[in-house]
């Protein structure tokens, strides 16, 4: 039975890595919102929408993030293995990362729960052992009598997010929506100032209804053209042509113009808080020390006919020769690596540098300095607490010990470790007091361009094909 149970999840690796991102993705939204008539028509308003990560676990947010991701991503042969639904995910609170069957004393399901609807305890019920798909990796229990109308694969991350990563965190608290609002009000505040009598609505669109309610209140407020623009550093087909953007136009419902505003990364002054960063860390340093700074991205998926990587270069092209010239006479390397979509799992061409390559590297050369700046976020989240350190900081076998160190929310979060000769900084997101208020910045001249009826910013930009490498 073991051994089946092998055999069928290296078929599921196998699919997941060969074929899993190879549905194209139509590209008539993205062209339309090229060729979008940008002109104010009547009275504006604005829609700000962020993805909406929940200060407090909520399972629905995860489910419909991941399904999400899941519908876009893989090609229909794939759907019925990797989107089954067999039963009731069930793991242990206490060992939710076991790699071989155990006797539980306690079960929880992906609300937390570990009673069913009757109020029976799972553990009491007839569950099996389901073994993990990869070696070393978790595997978990099922209640085969009960399917909910959730992907397993889902559940199982779920209930290792609410277990190992909200578990741990101060408060069991995540820090995305905190770190958001700081934003929403920055641009309240800016719109204030410079369009008074605009109003501004916020939504989250892994919550639907926040969408239908903004739009609602901008018609009723009389708005004749909503501006929206989504706090993504760079858009995608995967996460706004194809989705969101359609979302917001069906909320509207011909009710309103709507004009989709530039992405904010496009804007020197977005890009300022992470130039802001990197001084930050470098200047004060020795000149003679030997420095690495490590623009850590989070990774994009090959989904063809998505223009994000084209669309990113005006982004991370731009953004690592601002931090060069920041940082120019203080021996510091900028590079570029990603922590997903990267190593030999993901990339087995090694066409993408990953962040834990960039680190081996490092230490095999000895740097004095190794600064990670994660450049894809707006606010600190379990990517950036969690995946990022875990995967980044492999070659030092890193993981927290109790509680997550990260006292205060209005500032980025922040570790600092030593490897030999090697001082390793992970310096967080642009969030705080000292790198936000240019994160709002980005974004409010985005959306000003629209407002103003101004020429856009180039969000192309072609470069000469270089050979590849570190430096």
């Amino acid at each position: 039975m073991k051994k089946l149970w092998l055999t069928i999840g290296a078929l599921i690796v196998l699919i997941a890595v060969s074929a899993a991102f190879s549905t194209k993705q139509d590209d008539m939204q993205y062209r339309r919102f090229l060729l979008q008539d940008t002109t104010v028509q009547g009275r504006p308003g604005v829609l700000v929408v962020a993805l909406g990560q929940p200060e407090h676990y909520d399972f629905e947010f995860f489910d419909r993030y991941m399904t999400q991701i899941f519908n876009a991503a893989f090609p229909p042969i794939a759907k019925p293995i990797i989107m089954a639904d067999s039963g009731t995910v069930l793991l242990d609170p206490d060992n939710p990362l076991a790699t071989e069957e155990f006797g539980p004393k306690r079960l929880i399901d992906c609300f937390g729960n570990d009673k069913n609807e009757e109020g029976k305890e799972y553990v009491e019920l007839d569950y099996e052992w389901v073994p993990p798909r990869k070696e070393d990796s978790p595997g978990h229990f099922l209640w085969r009598e009960h399917k909910n109308g959730y992907i397993d694969i889902v559940e199982k991350v779920s209930i290792k997010i609410l277990q190992t990563y909200y578990g741990i965190l101060p408060g069991n608290e995540v820090p995305y929506m905190r770190q958001h609002k700081a934003i929403f009000r920055d641009l309240e505040q800016m719109l204030a100032e410079e369009f008074p009598g605009v109003p501004m609505r916020w939504a989250l669109s892994m919550y639907p209804e926040t969408i239908e309610e903004a739009v609602d209140e901008l018609v009723h407020e009389g708005v004749d053209t909503i501006v929206v623009i989504d706090l993504f550093h760079v858009y995608s087909a995967l996460e706004e042509f194809n989705s969101l953007f359609k979302e917001i136009k069906d909320a509207v419902a011909e009710r309103a113009k709507v004009v989709f505003a530039p992405f904010p990364a496009a804007y020197a002054s977005y890009r300022t808080a992470y130039v802001k960063m990197a001084e930050d860390e470098i200047l004060h340093l020795p000149k003679k020390d030997k420095k690495l700074i490590i623009l850590t991205r989070h990774g994009f998926p090959e989904i063809p006919g998505d223009p994000y990587p084209e669309l990113a270069v005006v982004y991370y092209h731009n953004l690592q020769e601002e931090i060069k010239a920041a940082v120019a006479g203080t021996n510091t390397h900028v590079i570029q690596a990603d922590t997903d979509f990267a190593g030999d799992d993901m990339d087995p061409g090694h066409k993408r540098l990953a962040t834990f390559e960039a680190l081996e590297m490092a230490l095999e050369d000895e740097y004095d300095h190794v600064v990670f700046i994660l450049i894809d976020f707006l606010s600190e989240n379990t990517d950036t607490i969690f995946a990022h350190p875990f995967e980044s900081l492999e070659p030092l076998h890193f993981k927290y010990e109790g509680q997550v160190p990260y006292p205060d929310f209005d500032k980025p979060f922040r570790l600092e470790l030593k490897k030999g000769p090697t001082r390793i900084v992970s310096a967080g997101c642009a969030v705080g007091e000292r790198y936000r208020p240019h994160i709002s910045r980005g974004i409010f001249d985005a959306l000003a361009t629209v407002l103003r009826g101004e020429e856009w910013p180039q969000l192309l930009l072609e470069l000469e094909e270089k050979k590849k490498g570190m430096f």
